[in-house]
């Protein structure tokens, strides 16, 4: 079974090559301390003009809470993006003026809606935007953005650190990477990946335009679906759009 989660996670995380500078980098709401510090080092090398933090309250928030706890970062019961800043605060000494921020989104469309209208309130209009998140929603999060900034001029891309590859499903989930292991739970983390392909379809289920409409139409691999195939008559999930 094992190839087959790493076969589907491969595909959702959409690893790209990450080239050149940006005019804007988003990290958005997720439960990975480590993308933060991956956000920072952008900043700190130039190869991002401005930054900015998505995210209110949502399925990751208590996920979130629980990384920064263990790394003995207090970060109350607040929104994800104010998570960050005390973060950056705290690890970084970072001021949270450098951020641009938004407090309210609890999902992936919100995410991509309202930080369009922060562009807008600030005058800003980024031609290279680089976004960040729990790779597992990688590849719908760039389609969510491309769909409600369409026609602002945007070119998105993926900064994707690490692809969480699994090592043992048994009793334990363990990444091939050791520095994920811990980031989430076995249960979390195999919701997120099963609930992704049904949300990626375009069918009346889906979120593409045949669905819900919140993305383009995205054809999955055959691969891709046979591994999910698989997946689903060995797990149950019970996905709910």
């Amino acid at each position: 079974m094992i190839q087959y989660w790493n076969t589907v996670i491969e595909y959702l995380s959409a690893k790209e090559q990450v080239e050149g500078t940006y005019d804007l980098t988003i990290l958005a709401g997720n439960s990975l301390p480590y993308l933060a510090d991956e956000l920072v080092q952008l900043y700190k090398q130039g190869r991002t003009s401005k930054v900015m933090l998505v995210g209110g309250v949502g399925h990751a928030t208590p996920f979130l809470a629980k990384n920064f706890e263990e790394l003995g970062i207090s970060v109350g019961a607040t929104s994800e993006a104010e998570m960050y800043l005390t973060y950056f605060k705290e690890r970084y000494g970072l001021s949270e003026e450098i951020f641009l921020t938004e407090t309210r989104s609890k999902n992936s469309g919100e995410n991509a809606r309202f930080s369009l209208a922060k562009m807008r309130e600030h005058d800003l209009a980024p031609e290279r935007v680089l976004l960040l998140e729990d790779p597992i929603l990688q590849r719908r999060l760039r389609a969510t953005f491309e769909k409600e900034w369409r026609g602002f001029g945007s070119q998105f891309a993926n900064a994707v650190p690490m692809i969480p590859y699994i090592k043992t499903i048994d009793d334990n989930l363990t990444f091939e990477a050791q520095q994920l292991n811990g980031l989430w739970t076995k249960d979390y983390f195999l919701s997120l990946v099963l609930g992704e392909i049904p949300r990626l379809r375009n069918d009346r289920n889906g979120y593409g335009p045949k669905g819900a409409g919140y993305i383009g139409s995205i054809e999955i691999p055959t691969e891709v679906l046979s591994a999910y195939e698989k997946l689903s008559t060995h797990y149950h999930y019970e996905y709910t759009r």
